[in-house]
């Protein structure tokens, strides 16, 4: 019995990759236009990546050199690369003949910047080092501001080299990262001190992290960020320790004390944290130390 389900499930795959193949047989067809409006949804789904097995792997490598259109082959090579994910061994080089392919569609504008992202920590983990990344985006991109806002997601170290003339775009680059992790942390913040946004933010088209108050009071924060994350914060200069001290406060009225959200004392730490200055000036400036 065992022995027939294995078998039944190796059909199952096989049918399933039978129809990818008829799918793709011919370009500029309906069913063509089928299969990449499927990858489009297929690429974020692991179970079904991993269901489809090697069979739809190997099936993928054999289709790319035949893609002529840089929008469905940064889309293959995004699928490709999360497959990897579900794959015992990766090899090394092809991993990087890939990622050269990448660079071309990425250098063309062929994928959004969220997709790049997912798709090179995907590179990371099949092997690809992230200065290995790095500097192929360098290599590559001609548009200053469009690799910047590409690196200033990858979390990039000291231990990433690249040409002296571009070092000080890495310098940026990691400016840019601690704006948007300081933006975002005090984007939550806001969400419970402030009471205009408390009330609007759901309906406001100024995003946020979460839809509203409610999903960052249901997590305790900013407990969560705090305890592993202080050093860290103060080093990258996202937050002084005056400000941590001030989410520190936050949290001890917030989630010991069980303050209310109105209640003075909370209302009183947004003046404390902007001391009267323009918010956003303080929003989108990096902090010392102190």
């Amino acid at each position: 019995m065992r022995w027939k389900r294995e078998a039944s499930l190796a059909e199952r795959v096989s049918a399933v990759n039978e129809v990818f193949r008829y799918l793709t047989q011919d370009h500029e067809t309906e069913e063509y236009l089928t299969f990449f409006t499927l990858l489009e949804k297929m690429k974020n789904i692991p179970p079904l990546l991993d269901f489809y097995g090697e069979e739809f792997v190997q099936y993928l490598i054999e289709l790319l050199p035949k893609i002529e259109d840089k929008y469905d082959r940064a889309l293959l090579i995004e699928t490709l690369v999360q497959c990897f994910y579900s794959c015992e061994a990766v090899d090394k080089s092809y991993c990087l003949e890939l990622l050269d392919e990448y660079m071309l569609c990425v250098r063309e504008y062929a994928a959004n910047i969220d997709d790049i992202i997912q798709c090179l920590y995907g590179f990371f983990h099949a092997g690809i080092s992230k200065s290995e990344a790095v500097v192929k985006l360098v290599e590559n991109l001609d548009s200053k501001e469009y690799l910047l806002r590409i690196l200033s997601r990858l979390e990039i170290d000291d231990s990433v080299n690249v040409s002296k003339d571009r070092s000080e775009w890495l310098a940026e680059a990691k400016e840019l990262s601690s704006i948007s992790w300081r933006s975002g942390i005090i984007a939550q913040f806001l969400l419970l001190v402030h009471p205009h946004v408390r009330k609007y933010a759901e309906v406001s088209q100024i995003t946020f992290l979460y839809d509203s108050y409610a999903g960052v009071y249901a997590d305790c924060w900013p407990r969560g960020l705090l305890p592993n994350r202080k050093e860290t914060l103060i080093a990258a200069n996202v937050l002084s320790i005056k400000e941590i001290r001030i989410l520190e406060r936050l949290d001890e009225l917030i989630n010991t004390q069980k303050k209310d959200l109105d209640s003075p004392e909370v209302r009183k730490l947004y003046d404390d944290f902007f001391e009267g200055k323009d918010p956003f000036e303080v929003i989108f400036s990096l902090q010392g130390k102190e």
